[in-house]
């Protein structure tokens, strides 16, 4: 099949909510325009291995390093005390083993007032005296840091020849961070393999430099630098990829599963040599329920990660069962630090009747458009027949009660890739129980039979407010597979793929396929198709106002009336002699209840 490529990339990221473009010709978003939430981020597994240090320093000694400020700006690299001093909650304070006995802090965001402002932070620290690494032939850079991206320039330089020239190691750039998120981990150990240059060499230094680009950047934080030799024999498991794979040609993780949609899911391991020899059978053995799978004996080489997979697949059983995957790397010799090994309870995977699901079930994020209109959802692998009436979307904390939301299927062009418009939910104005909860809504045409071997796309969606409040937000749970999960911006009419994860669900549950609340509400739209006129009748049972919107297949409202104080049974006049030939849709709300219908208007 043909995916959609789109232009952009657009990240939703831990602790922001608005899509941030990547694409050199396309104006960068205001920073901030997103904000924060309090959630905690994990550190990356172990990577600290027992090992000989041949030198260290936890910046307790300013002394000890030359900083050097290019920028003119006039922050630069300090050392300091305070590890509240990040400026991002979710990363505060820095947990560093020694932080709060000095660390190097470079802190763009306290100084800049808007991108681009003509006052560029370059800044460097270099340790002083040179490192004596002649007696050993590999050598590794460890340090724990902390930081979030925003298009400022990160990285490491190392010189094996007292600072004549020097080899960079870029951790991040203008253009991007190597991970689907703009936070770091806290902390966040980075390991560099400086073998070539510092190996051998009695003359090493080590030089640190932070340049915003001329934009308003975030900050790094970096404490506990140590050059040291690995221990000989070391491998560490750093995730497990597992999921399934369909018409989308892409492995996803499916975390709930109804029992019509059981298939073969696949699993590997993600396993990196951080030790100074290669290995020549490594295995990766994974568990899940009943099942047990290894991989064949790999060669990993120094410094490499390889993807050990396993030969022999698992198909769960129908019965409603929880799974909870499990991983493990071992190899011929002793491993020198085997507590990195192993990873207890990755995931966990619900077989049950009707829920498809590719979130965790917990909310750190969100996906919001600034109260301005738009969709976000995910990609579904359909592998048996099946049929769908509705969906369900996790709410994130700040969204705002009264926000108007929808969920809207497509399916995938399999000549051009592009989405097509299926079905959607009426409109649902949110509650206050609905925040920090799952919404589920069905479809205005009740079932939709989904074919096995086709992919669909399902997303959560709301007009906006103009921009007068956060309006939806809708929940995210972790990293996705890049080209799986999709962002529909309406400012800019564009589709982006997010690379944080919607928590936007199908549900194959047959009752979802009967609208109750239109069967109470007596809600009717005759004649439809309509030419010059149709009829709304509905039937509210206790005094309320209530609004009648037409709305388009852009979103846009094209008629609306307002009723006041009404009772019982109304019919409603609804002019469409203006309106050109289309599908709409016709939606009522009265009394907290909204329900929508389908409207054809034929000339």
């Amino acid at each position: 099949m043909k995916k959609i490529y789109v232009s952009f990339l657009a990240i939703i990221a831990a602790g922001t909510f608005h899509a941030q473009v990547k694409s050199s010709n396309v104006a960068r978003l205001d920073k901030r325009a997103s904000f924060e939430v309090a959630s905690s981020i994990a550190p990356k597994p172990s990577a600290v291995a027992k090992a000989t240090t041949i030198w260290s320093d936890d910046f307790s000694s300013g002394a000890n390093w030359t900083i050097a400020s290019t920028g003119s700006n006039s922050e630069q690299w300090h050392i300091i005390t305070d590890p509240n001093a990040i400026p991002v909650g979710a990363l505060s304070p820095f947990m560093s083993p020694t932080a709060s006995n000095g660390f190097l802090f470079v802190n763009s965001d306290a100084n800049n007032t808007m991108d681009m402002d003509g006052t560029p932070i370059i800044t460097t620290a270099t340790n002083i005296g040179t490192i004596d690494c002649s007696a050993y032939s590999v050598v590794k850079l460890k340090y724990n840091n902390n930081f979030r991206w925003w298009h400022d320039t990160r990285g490491v330089r190392v010189s094996g020849d007292d600072g004549a020239t020097w080899t960079e190691f870029l951790l991040s750039d203008e253009v991007d961070y190597f991970t689907p998120n703009q936070n770091s981990g806290n902390p966040e150990v980075t390991i560099i393999d400086i073998s070539s240059i510092a190996g051998g060499s009695s003359q090493v230094k080590v030089q640190f430099y932070y340049n915003d680009n001329d934009y308003w950047g975030w900050y790094w934080a970096v404490d506990d630098v140590e050059l040291y030799v690995p221990e000989a024999n070391d491998l560490q498991l750093n995730s497990i990829y597992w999921g399934s794979t369909g018409y989308w040609a892409e492995r996803l993780a499916y975390y709930q599963v109804p029992a019509s949609q059981v298939t073969e899911i696949e699993f590997a391991g993600l396993v990196e040599n951080i030790g100074a020899l290669d290995q020549s059978d490594a295995v990766f053995t994974a568990t899940a329920g009943s099942y047990t799978g290894t991989s064949a004996a790999t060669p990993v080489v120094v410094g490499s990660v390889d993807t050990l997979s396993c030969t022999a697949n698992f198909t769960p059983g129908t019965t409603t069962a929880t799974l909870s995957v499990s991983g493990s790397v071992d190899m011929g010799t002793v491993d020198g630090d085997p507590t990195n090994n192993t990873l207890s309870n990755y995931a966990s995977i619900d077989v049950n009747p009707y829920v498809y699901s590719r979130d965790n079930g917990t909310a750190t994020n969100g996906s919001f458009n600034g109260g301005m209109g738009f969709e976000v959802g995910n990609i579904f692998d359909i592998f048996a027949n099946t049929s769908i009436g509705g969906g369900s979307v996790y709410i994130h904390s700040a969204a705002e009660a009264g926000a108007e939301i929808y969920l809207k299927l497509y399916s995938i062009d399999a000549t051009t890739g592009d989405f097509l418009y299926v079905d959607e939910s009426g409109p649902y104005v949110l509650q206050a129980s609905d925040i920090d909860a799952e919404v589920t809504l069905s479809f205005l045409g009740g079932s939709y039979p989904l074919n096995a071997g086709e992919s669909y796309l399902i997303m959560a969606g709301s007009n906006g407010d103009g921009g007068a409040t956060n309006d939806l937000v809708v929940g995210t749970a972790g990293p996705s597979p890049a080209q799986t999960c999709f962002y529909y911006d309406m400012t800019d009419l564009t589709w982006y793929y997010t690379t944080s994860q919607p928590m936007v669900r199908m549900n194959f549950d047959p009752a979802l396929s009967v609208n109750s609340a239109q069967n109470n509400f007596g809600f009717d739209v005759a004649p439809n198709p309509a030419a010059d006129q149709t009829s709304v009748t509905f039937t509210v049972k206790n005094t309320s106002d209530a609004s009648i919107r037409v709305i388009d297949m852009a979103g846009k409202v094209v008629a609306l009336q307002s009723l006041t104080g009404v009772n019982g049974t109304q019919v409603v006049q609804i002019n469409t002699s203006e309106l050109n030939s289309g599908m709409y849709t016709v939606n009522v709300t009265a009394n907290g209840t909204s329900v929508s219908k389908k409207l054809a208007v034929r000339k």
